[in-house]
């Protein structure tokens, strides 16, 4: 039979190992933050869209909420914007998209993702909130054109405006 103080050993070590599991648990109080993006033209659209520029506001606690603000895109058409796990430096600008799931898939339920109409002047907003919680994988927000405003315009690239996430 055990000693007590083996079985006492074995049921911290067995303790610490379950408390280990939690670390990529979403609802960790250790994940989010609060962050904000000034979004800028991308190199690709700065002839197509020179005036576009926007907001981002993100706040990730136990829940994540996006607020989005746009002006300068063209009017009166359907954008999708997302949380990216890369820099705007990048390329492509803001990388792909962050995953809560890095091994899942690159769909709703694991994405971030906003859809917004512009006005007939070009500006746009947006808000969603959802269960994920982002991470230190979190780099940016990324606006995307409509595939039939990229053909269009001749570009080959459909993220229109992108900015860094930086620490409230």
């Amino acid at each position: 039979m055990p000693s007590t103080r083996a079985t006492t050993l074995a049921a911290v070590v067995l303790a610490g190992v379950l408390a280990g599991c939690g670390d990529d648990d979403p609802k960790d109080p250790e994940l989010g933050g609060a962050w904000s993006a000034a979004l800028a033209v991308t190199t690709a659209w700065k002839e197509a869209a020179p005036r576009a520029t926007g907001t981002a506001d993100v706040s990730s606690t136990g829940s994540t909420s996006v607020q989005l603000a746009v002006v300068g895109l063209a009017p009166s058409t359907e954008y999708m914007a997302h949380v990216h796990d890369g820099e705007c430096d990048e390329n492509p600008p803001g990388g792909g998209h962050w995953l809560a799931d890095p091994n899942g898939e690159d769909a709703a339920g694991n994405i971030i993702e906003l859809s917004f109409r512009t006005s007939d002047t070009g500006v746009g907003s947006a808000t969603v909130s959802t269960d994920l919680v982002l991470d230190d994988r979190a780099e940016s927000v990324v606006v995307h054109a409509p595939q039939a405003l990229t053909e269009s315009e001749g570009l080959d690239a459909d993220r229109v405006l992108c900015g860094d996430l930086e620490d409230d």
